[in-house]
């Protein structure tokens, strides 16, 4: 497999010295990316009852329905980032394979994020939402978590909660960059 130079340039100052890069890639153009339906369901409720409890305030008389513009707008907030949140965050995302780990750049707030997955911590990838040649590979780690019971210690190992961050979302030749991470992990 070959890499991207473009995107080689964007992911050189996250690789170690004695890393090797396999693999580049970005979410492909117009990947269709699935929103939290509860997100959304609830926004919408949330905007619903702001306007209405702004016009009923506003209707009782004085000044009581200026505090529910606030509510609206963050309801029109909360409602356009869970519609498009999401597809602003991937638009610049980047991804990375090397002979140790998967890399996942994406642009934040205040910055450049970096996610990275290591080979020897994964217990498994899979393979989901595959259209031909494009798919998404999701990143499957175990936490340890610790419980207290009577004083004493007891750890559990738990699968992480799925993200936007946790997987390669729809990029192209998805079934070899699969087979490529597939191969690093039984390494």
């Amino acid at each position: 497999m070959t890499y991207n130079n473009d995107l080689y340039y964007q992911i050189k100052p996250y690789l170690n010295q004695d890393e090797t890069l396999l693999w580049t890639g970005k979410p492909a153009g117009n990947a269709p990316i699935q929103n939290a339906p509860f997100l959304v369901i609830f926004m919408i409720f949330w905007f619903g009852f702001a306007v209405f409890w702004t016009v009923s305030a506003t209707a009782a008389g004085g000044f009581f329905g200026i505090f529910g513009i606030f509510f609206i707008a963050f309801g029109a907030f909360g409602f356009y980032n869970a519609i498009f949140g999401q597809n602003r965050v991937l638009k610049n995302a980047v991804y990375a394979v090397t002979d140790r780990r998967a890399i996942i750049l994406t642009n934040g707030r205040n910055g450049i994020n970096c996610a990275e997955y290591i080979f020897a911590n994964l217990p498994h990838i899979s393979l989901e939402s595959v259209n031909g040649t494009r798919g998404t590979i999701r990143f499957v780690q175990n936490t340890m978590q610790y419980d207290y019971y009577g004083g004493r210690r007891y750890h559990h190992n738990h699968s992480t909660a799925w993200h936007t961050q946790t997987a390669f979302i729809m990029i192209e030749d998805v079934h070899s960059v699969y087979r490529l991470i597939s191969e690093q992990i039984g390494r």
